[in-house]
């Protein structure tokens, strides 16, 4: 049985290279963003901040959901949205958060949204939040419209939701 020779790095070289692999997911991050379709400022309070004073990371979730509805505001509110497709809510199905960097009370943090991935029965919104000009969060949920069906609810079909925002 022949045994093959493992190759180790040290930790030095592994960490610069996590940090290109960092800085490259970043910049094409920020470029496939460089459109928002909304922005949202949210001035951050000390209610929102844990002992150490920086944001409680549950509260991004909240900033990020506060976004997505202040956006469908254009079209009446969220329940206008979901009753124009007989829908129930455009509920979240999935979602996640990478914190960048820590946010203060005091500071405003600038949230964009862009709509991203759309499937048959769901659709993707990522999000990035800066502070004066410094990527502190990136994130994303996924939605679907939900109506009942068969006395059940789910997830229905999007393609009328997506002609109707994203002409």
């Amino acid at each position: 049985m022949l045994r093959q020779k493992a190759n180790h790095t040290n930790s030095n070289e592994a960490f610069s290279y996590l940090t290109k692999k960092r800085f490259w997911f970043l910049t094409f991050y920020k470029i496939s963003m460089n459109k928002p379709k909304h922005k949202c400022e949210i001035v951050i309070t000390f209610g929102d901040c844990d002992p150490a004073g920086i944001v409680f990371y549950p509260n991004f979730y909240r900033f990020i959901d506060r976004t997505f509805h202040d956006w469908l505001r254009q079209w009446g509110s969220h329940d206008a949205v979901a009753n124009r497709f007989d829908g129930l809510a455009l509920g979240l199905i999935d979602c996640g958060a990478q914190f960048h960097h820590v946010v203060r009370d005091g500071d405003i943090l600038e949230v964009e949204m862009q709509l991203s991935d759309w499937r048959r029965k769901t659709f993707r919104v990522e999000y990035q939040a800066f502070v004066k000009g410094t990527l502190c969060l990136t994130a994303f949920e996924v939605r679907g419209l939900f109506r009942i069906i068969k006395n059940k609810i789910r997830a229905a079909d999007i393609s009328p939701l997506k002609d109707f925002i994203a002409p």
